[in-house]
Parts: C-alpha cells; structure tokens; sequence
C-alpha cells in the first residue's frame, strides 16, 4: 500500500516537472512573442504617421527597442532550452526581428537554421517567404527569385499571395514594368485576402512609370477605394494630382488637393498639401496667391521642415522670376534658420553660398576687360551649375566671347564651346547649337575645343540619320493607315534614343497631334504637347505645341494627315520634317572642315 502510494507521489512529482518545465519553455517565448507584437505594432503605428509629423516623429524609431527585447527573450529559449518545441518559433520570430532591423545578414542565418534543423516544421513556408525578403532586402534579388517562387507555388495560403506579390514587386524595382503588371493582374485574379491596396498600388505605379496616366489614375482610384491607411491613402491622392498637374489640369489638381484637406485622417500631413496647392498656383501664374499660401504655412508651422520649405520656394521665385538677388539671399537665409537640418535648409544654404560667389566673381568681373574675364567665366558656370539659369549663363559666355575675341586670348573658343553645348543639351536648339560648333571650327580649326565641337556634328549627325530613319518608319505605317499605337511606340522612343535630334521634336508633335485628332484623347495630347514645350522651347514644334495647348483642339477638324500644313492656331497637322538637301549639305560641310 505504501509502496504504491510512493510510486503514485512520484509520478504526480514528475508530471508537475514535466509541466512546470514545459511552462518555463513556453513562459520565456510568450514574453518574446509579447515584445515583438508590441513592436509591430509600434511599427506599424510609425509607417501612418507622417514623416514630418513633429509631435509623432519620436515613434519612427521606439519599435526598434521592442524588437531588440524580442530578440533577447527568444534567444534564452535557444540557449538553456534546445530541445523545447518552441525552438522553431524562437528562430522564426529572432529572423523576422533582425529583419525589420534591417539586419538582414542576421535574419538569413536563422532562416536558414530553421530550414536545415527542422525540415518538417509547420513554420516553413513563413520562413522560405521571410528568407526571400531579407535575400532581396540585402541586395540578393536574383537569389531571392527562386525562395519567393517556391512559396507562391506552395499550398499554405497565407503566404502564397504574399509572395507572388513580392515577385511582381521585384519586377518593378528591375524597371520590368509591363512584367510587373502582367503579375499584379495575374495575382488579382486569384483574389488573395487582405493584398488588394498593395495590388493596385503596384499597378498604379507601373502604370505611370509606363506614361499610362489614364490606367494609372484608375489603378490608383481603387487603391482609395480599398479604405488603405494614412499613409498610403495620403500618397495615392499626391500621386493623382500629379498625374493630372502633367495633363495640364491645374483645376483638377488643386480640387484633388483641397479633397484631402476635408479627410480628417489626413490632417497631419495638411502643410505638405498647402505647399502643393501653392505650387499649383505657381503654375497658374497666380503667384500672389501662392505667396499667401506659402506665408500662412511659414505662419502656422515655424521651425519645421514645411516653413523651412515655404521660404526657400520663395526665395527661389524671386531669384529666377523677379531676379530680386538681395530679397533671395533674405528668404534663403530665412529657410536656414527655420530648419537648417532640412533639406530645404540645406539647399538654401548651398543657394546662399553661390550668391555669395557670384556677387564677387560680378565684382572681379567689373574691374576691367582683362582682369575681369576669368571671372566672366566663373559668372557664367555658376548660372549654369550652380543656379540652373542657361539662359543667364549663355548671355554671359557671349559677353566672355567678345572680350575674349578682342582680346585674341585662348578662352574664345572656350567661351565658343560653352555657348554649344548650351544651346545643345539646356536649352535644346539643335540649330544654333551646330551654327555655334561650325563658327569654332571655322574660326579655331586646329584648338582642342574645336576638335570636340567636330565631333559633337559628327555624333549628332550620326544620331539625326539614325533618329529619321525610325521617323521615317513610324511615317510610313502611319501613312499606310497602321493602328495609331503600332506607330507611337516607335515616335516615343525618340526622344529617349535621341534627346538631341530635332526629329525628336518631330516625334512628340506627331504623337500629340495623334492624340489629339486620330485617337480623341486630349488628356494624352496635353501631356505630350506640355513635354514638347518643356523640352524643346526654342523650336517650331514648340511654338505649334503653345497654340495648341491654348485652345480646345478636340473641336478642330483634323486635315489630310501629321504632312499636311496646319492652319493658323489650329491644331491641324505637324509641320514638315526637315529636309533631307539642307542635311546632306551640313554634313558635307562637317566632313569638309
């Protein structure tokens, strides 16, 4: 009797152990587990609030704290506990704590020692889908392919959307985009839980990347639509004015922003938009009413980012627009001392700095032909690089050039080449460019300068044969009644192969004048009539471009064809492409000199 009450003691004995040991094993990863909860939560709190939210900003980073303790807590599990059955959960959750702390070499090696010592482990296929982020997140994205593949294949489907999802995602970030939407649309068929706002985000930006805007804009309606976070909700609307600010629809812009300005959700981020609405303005030419804007920003947020912005904005209109330098140093100055940690502040720093050196380079400039030209120059670069003013600097480099010329010193031809390039690549004028590089190798035909200038007709010569020959490609499908898009891919490509060509102008004129009359998408007209503006100023098209941007050319009958000539201020057709006589006879003078 004794004996079996013994035997009964010690078995009650030993299950209490047992139990109490197993309590010890899973007590130690409950606390883990609490900590790295408390982490993502505090993470994610974080990501919704904006960035630039002062009385938040310290949350940005507190999560990591809690991801540290997480850590430590499960690492007490591996190291006094290695044969408990919370060591597969321990390395997971270590992994994914070393992930968001970007220590991603960290998470692969528990990733990777869940895989090799617990092969039959429920946790798995999370950490496969986990090793493959942290393969991409370290700059492995090729490695990564085949771990995010395995999983999107898998049968778990928690994660197998997860993954297809980060597979389209890498296609984006390798520039893949038609890839990228061919996944994402392939993912939504498959109607993956809780992944709809990260799906059509995806979309929308592929789509934009692509100058898609009117599916782009759709792509990012449905994001709204998916009821997204802060954040993303705040940033989708920013994305839709900018689409419609590159359409030209400024009206629609600022009732986009002034939407966002009702949500009460997205009070915080309320500067940020008033500096966008400012900016629309700008745009309008209504410049006293971004001035208030920009004040009452300045006014209601001092010493932020935001009041630091308002000043330099300011500062940089009058600079460029009224070319009021001392009132520009006052704003730039004033932007430094809102938030000289900001990058407003700091690029008002930079800008205070190169009025400094420009005032005394004009000085030296001033003192006399001689002494003063080698300041000229300096003038002239810094309005180029440091001000981003071609203008200014190509009226400089020729005030240089006569000096110089005078003088028969070694910088005129210098001052020769500068003009060029100008004329070249900032302000686009292919024609005075090369009247520019033919007057240097006419006057100076032995100088260095002069030889670059030969070969920068000769490059451009090249690239203009190649340039109209894909024209000429595009002009015949559409002479030959080809569908409209067959022949625009080949026209857009143009000024991405050629910037310097003027077929490139040619191209964007024929696409909009497409737009406009064959296809009736004046949307998709502006957009290339605005680009044609914006990147060849001084050219015909440009000026065609202006008159058409200014009336309603949806109700202009279109003539003949892109050859035909256009009736005054109508958006009729393109006009002639250059005539091949005037470019055989340019390229014989190039070879001739």
């Amino acid at each position: 009797m004794n004996s079996n009450r013994k035997t009964l003691l010690s078995c009650i004995v030993l299950l209490a152990g047992t139990l109490v040991s197993g309590c010890v094993y899973y007590n130690t990863f409950y606390n883990a587990r609490k900590q790295f909860q408390e982490a993502e939560r505090k993470r994610e709190e974080a990501e919704n609030v904006a960035a630039t939210d002062q009385k938040n900003r310290q949350r940005v980073f507190r999560y990591r704290d809690f991801y540290w303790r997480s850590i430590r807590k499960a690492s007490i599990v591996l190291d006094r506990h290695p044969d408990s059955e919370w060591v597969d959960d321990s390395l997971l959750l270590i992994g994914k704590a070393f992930y968001w702390l970007r220590s991603y070499r960290d998470a692969l090696l528990k990733f990777q020692e869940l895989q090799d010592n617990f092969p039959e482990s429920l946790l798995l296929t999370e950490a496969l889908y986990w090793k493959g982020l942290s393969l991409w997140a370290a700059g492995r994205a090729e490695e990564a392919r085949p771990a995010l593949a395995n999983v999107g294949e898998s049968a778990d489907p928690q994660f197998t959307g997860k993954a297809r999802l980060a597979l389209a995602e890498l296609e984006a970030e390798a520039g893949d985009h038609a890839a990228a939407i061919n996944a994402y649309q392939k993912l939504l068929e498959a109607r993956p839980r809780g992944l709809a706002t990260k799906i059509w985000l995806g979309i929308g930006n592929a789509r934009f990347h692509l100058e898609q805007y009117e599916d782009a804009l759709l792509a990012y309606r449905r994001v709204l639509k998916s009821k997204p976070k802060n954040r993303i909700n705040f940033e989708t609307r920013l994305q839709i004015g900018g689409i419609l600010e590159r359409q030209g629809k400024l009206d629609e812009v600022l009732a986009t922003y002034n939407r966002i300005l009702k949500i009460k959700s997205l009070r915080s981020y309320e500067p940020e938009v008033h500096l966008k609405r400012a900016n629309v303005y700008q745009l309008m030419g209504k410049q006293e009413i971004a001035d208030e804007i920009y004040n009452e920003v300045i006014e209601r947020n001092p010493k932020t980012e935001h009041s630091a912005e308002a000043y330099y904005r300011l500062a940089m209109f009058e600079l460029t627009s009224r070319r009021n330098m001392e009132r520009a140093k006052e704003l730039f100055a004033s932007a430094r001392k809102e938030k000289s940690g900001s990058d407003a502040g700091k690029a008002a720093r930079d800008r205070e700095k190169d009025l400094v050196k420009l005032e005394r380079f004009q000085k030296s400039a001033a003192k006399g032909k001689k002494k003063g030209l080698k300041a000229l120059f300096n003038v002239a670069e810094m309005y180029l690089f440091n001000l981003s003013e071609p203008d200014s600097a190509l009226a400089t480099y020729y005030r240089a050039y006569e000096i110089a010329d005078s003088l028969d010193t070694e910088l005129a031809p210098k001052a020769l080449y500068a003009m060029g390039l100008i004329y070249a690549d900032s302000l686009k004028n292919q024609e005075a460019a090369q009247k520019t590089f033919r007057k240097l190798i006419d006057t100076y035909p032995v100088n260095p300068y002069a030889v670059s200038a030969r070969q920068r007709l000769t490059h451009a010569l090249e690239d203009d044969a190649r340039a109209e020959a894909r024209f000429r490609e595009a002009e015949t499908r559409m002479a030959g009644g080809g569908n409209p898009p067959g022949y625009l891919d080949i026209l857009k490509q143009l000024p991405l192969e050629y910037p310097n060509s003027p077929f490139s102008a040619r191209a964007l004129y024929t696409i909009a004048w497409t737009y406009a009359n064959r296809m009736e998408n004046p949307d998709s007209a502006q957009v290339y009539y605005q680009k044609l503006v914006d990147g060849y100023p001084l050219t015909e098209f440009a000026e065609l471009a202006s008159k058409s941007l200014k009336g309603d050319f949806l109700k202009v009958i279109a003539q003949s064809g892109p050859d035909a000539e256009p009736a005054d201020g109508a958006d009729g057709a393109a006009p002639a492409a250059p005539r091949r006589d005037k470019r055989q006879r340019d390229s014989d003078s190039t070879r001739e000199n």
